[in-house]
């Protein structure tokens, strides 16, 4: 099988799906008040991947039926996630987000807050209009695990020494989560019964962690204009990765403390030291090697799964996962 890296190919079968997400998308950002439509006009030219209301739509089609809420329900999913990262830029001091100036460059921390917790509120009025109690408990627990996980993380800021399961548990619920309620949520749609609801939740769950692996990997030996933000955000504000973990884990105890040193002085002025020990001591490819593990485990939960063009684009989607380069 040739290997499909343009998103728009792999998309295809739900063209006209995304289409409608797209205007609806649209109309929930809607507003009344100068300033939130133009922060919203920005956000909307800083499109992304969409990776997650694609999820949603596919597995809501896993019975071979349309389901006009799961466009919806994709407009929630996407607010959710866009909340995260407005959040996560003032967070990491980022002026840079899909080429573009952040929300956080152009309008400063404090409307930025508000913007997040403005998209939060809004995904949680779109989900209310579903009108269906499985869905608002399911979110509800994401974007609450989803916030454990980034306390989590900025606890665990400067402790390159945490375990590999404490890394793992913290992507789990910052990433991983809403990846797994994304595929639940469309596979609840779909009428279909609860152990395929599980099995593309599992699905979600490991493509989700094999994102966020290959994602901190790119931030060590990405390029801006690929990634659409700056490389090397992940050393500069001291957060824990697993190709980091790796690479402290394979030096001896006084390189490790000398590293360790530096990059909690100037994270920027190390990271090129900590990128050429990471290509030598071959911590990234062994981050790699964990991710392509997760998405081997994405796809074996999707052989039980009925065959349809829309389970063959999920596994697309998982290949798409293992080599982005953005």
């Amino acid at each position: 099988m040739l290997l499909k890296t343009n998103l728009n190919d792999i998309y295809a079968p739900i063209d006209g799906d995304l289409k409608l997400f797209s205007e609806q998308l649209k109309e929930a950002l809607v507003s009344t008040d100068p300033l939130i439509c133009q922060i919203h006009s920005h956000l909307l030219a800083m499109s992304g991947k969409f990776l997650r209301p694609a999820l949603t739509i596919l597995c809501s089609k896993i019975e071979g039926k349309e389901n006009p809420r799961a466009a919806r329900l994709a407009v929630a999913i996407e607010l959710i996630h866009t909340a995260t990262l407005i959040h996560d830029d003032i967070i990491d001091d980022a002026n840079l987000r899909r080429n573009m100036p952040s929300i956080y460059s152009k309008w400063g921390s404090e409307i930025s807050i508000v913007s997040g917790d403005y998209l939060y509120a809004k995904a949680f009025l779109v989900l209310a209009d579903l009108g269906d109690p499985w869905i608002n408990q399911t979110f509800a627990a994401c974007a609450h695990v989803i916030c454990e996980g980034e306390m989590k993380q900025i606890e665990k800021r400067k402790s390159f020494l945490i375990s590999e399961a404490e890394y793992l548990d913290i992507i789990h619920q910052k990433t991983a989560s809403l990846f797994q309620a994304a595929c639940m949520g469309g596979a609840y749609l779909s009428g279909t019964h609860k152990a395929n609801i599980n099995l593309l939740g599992e699905y979600g769950r490991n493509l989700g962690m094999a994102f966020q692996i290959v994602d901190d990997c790119l931030d060590l030996i990405g390029e801006t204009k690929r990634l659409g933000k700056t490389p090397g955000l992940d050393i500069t504000k001291n957060d824990v990765t697993l190709p980091l973990l790796y690479l402290f884990q394979s030096l001896g105890d006084a390189e490790r403390l000398a590293l360790l040193a530096e990059v909690q002085n100037d994270g920027l002025e190390a990271f090129e030291k900590i990128k050429t020990l990471a290509v030598q001591k071959k911590s990234i490819a062994m981050a790699m090697r964990k991710a392509n593990e997760y998405i081997e485990r994405a796809v074996a939960h999707l052989i039980p799964i009925k065959d349809s063009d829309y389970k063959k684009t999920l596994a697309l989607v998982s290949d798409y996962c293992a080599n982005r380069v953005c």
